[in-house]
């Protein structure tokens, strides 16, 4: 398939039509699309990459043409490929790619396998969205996925990747909690993670994981109370500050 000549055409409509063409002319377009994006970098990059416009008009195209669609063994073998360049992609691209190779039916277990080897080659943040995408939080440790982006300052994530799970909101406010305690070392957890990329252990002290409990109470619209957490009866003011805003409808923003 000509990708080189698609990225030239400057029409909409025209791109749709010669990206149809292409696929209606591939015996296999779904191997067609891992062989574009393996052999091309445009689509690592923000925003709507030529890759991009090439996968999400596949996903319409198929709705079109569900014969295309693969089973069995040759799925496994396009599910391993595609579970490659996951790690790779930016994150409008995940959605697609999921849909299109039927990840949702893949075997858990290796989906579970992929992600800690992510996990362990360093890729914590491709590892804690490609979860949340696949729904397997309910089947990893919360303090092991959630650390490491704690001290790169992604906090968003990591209420994403509790949020549709009210057991591990509680193992995560549980697990915060023990670390705002006065004796708690809290070195040795950043010291098991010197070697990470925009690492910000400025940030990690607890003032952050305190209001980080805060923050976690209310976007998850719990009492502290019911979890009798230490960082919300030790911090009396920040508490009565927090329960205000609480009644005024407001958010953990106003904590100081």
């Amino acid at each position: 398939m000509p990708w080189q000549q698609v990225a030239d055409r400057k029409s909409p409509a025209q791109l749709k039509e010669e990206i149809r063409r292409g696929f209606a002319g591939l015996e296999e377009p779904l191997a067609g699309l891992l062989d574009m994006l393996e052999s091309s970098s445009d689509w690592k990059g923000k925003g709507h990459s030529l890759g991009y416009c090439i996968t999400a008009e596949l996903q319409l195209w198929m709705k079109e043409h569900p014969a295309v669609q693969q089973s069995g063994i040759k799925l496994k073998k396009l599910q391993d490929r595609v579970l490659r360049i996951l790690a790779q992609c930016p994150a409008n691209l995940l959605d697609p790619l999921i849909s299109i190779y039927q990840l949702h039916t893949a075997d858990r277990n290796y989906l579970l396998e992929h992600v800690s080897h992510l996990y362990h080659k360093g890729h914590y943040k491709e590892a804690a969205m490609l979860s949340i995408k696949l729904k397997l939080q309910p089947d990893q440790d919360v303090e092991k996925m959630c650390t490491p982006l704690m001290l790169q300052d992604k906090t968003n994530l990591v209420e994403d990747y509790v949020g549709e799970y009210p057991e591990l909101q509680s193992k995560l406010l549980q697990i915060l909690d023990t670390w705002c305690e006065p004796g708690f070392n809290i070195s040795s957890i950043t010291r098991q993670y010197q070697g990470l990329s925009r690492y910000k252990p400025d940030k990690f002290n607890r003032k952050m994981l305190s209001k980080l409990v805060f923050r976690l109470l209310d976007r998850f619209n719990v009492d502290p109370d019911s979890y009798s957490l230490k960082a919300a009866k030790s911090s009396g003011s920040s508490r009565g500050k927090w329960l205000s805003v609480r009644k005024a409808g407001g958010g953990w923003g106003f904590l100081v």
